[in-house]
């Protein structure tokens, strides 16, 4: 397992995310890995999800935002999230967020502390690495992150059965787009 990187630049929050999640051996992606991590997610989620520049420019802005799993050098995993801030947050309520090219504007700055998550999603081949994202995800829940709003659309039916009966998501209140969250206390409870 390697150390996760990290840098006073990131801040506390986003250098505690990295160091959870390096704990399950998920690596922030560098440059030259965005390319090869949106394609193997499209391979598994479909092609209308968010294009390899807008992973790039999210990833740098927030510095995290996407999580490789691998196993003997083989990318076998993805965790992909936004990290938002309160005009972020304020978008995702008013649903008028763009998840697939999220406005700059509305994704955090690495040294500053989010307002809420706004899940991409997460996409395995194997058990053992679809095992650590969870795990690892759920360690950032009961850590980095505990306390606040996370969101997410799910797109496909195993997406939708993993949000739900999995991870306990629930529909966003007032929400007329497939819109699901983990409030803020129950993010508490799932992490533990």
């Amino acid at each position: 397992m390697r150390p996760a990187k990290t840098s006073p630049a990131f801040g506390p929050v986003v250098s505690r995310i990295r160091r959870e999640l390096a704990a399950y051996d998920l690596i922030p992606a560098t440059a030259r890995d965005i390319a090869e991590a949106r394609d193997f997610a499209a391979d598994l989620i479909g092609p209308a999800i968010v294009s390899a520049e807008a992973l790039q420019r999210v990833h740098e802005r927030s510095g995290a935002g996407l999580f490789l799993a691998r196993e003997e050098g083989t990318l076998t995993g993805v965790l992909a999230f936004v990290l938002l801030n309160r005009a972020g947050l304020d978008a995702v309520w008013a649903e008028t967020f763009e998840a697939v090219d999220p406005a700059a504007s509305h994704v955090n700055a690495a040294g500053e502390d989010p307002a809420a998550l706004y899940g991409w999603g997460v996409a395995a081949t194997t058990k053992p690495s679809a095992a650590r994202l969870i795990e690892g995800a759920r360690a950032m829940w009961a850590g980095a992150v505990m306390g606040l709003p996370y969101f997410a659309r799910p797109t496909t039916p195993k997406g939708e059965r993993l949000m739900r009966e999995r991870l306990n998501f629930e529909d966003c209140p007032g929400s007329t787009t497939g819109l699901v969250w983990l409030p803020p206390d129950r993010v508490r409870k799932e992490a533990a």
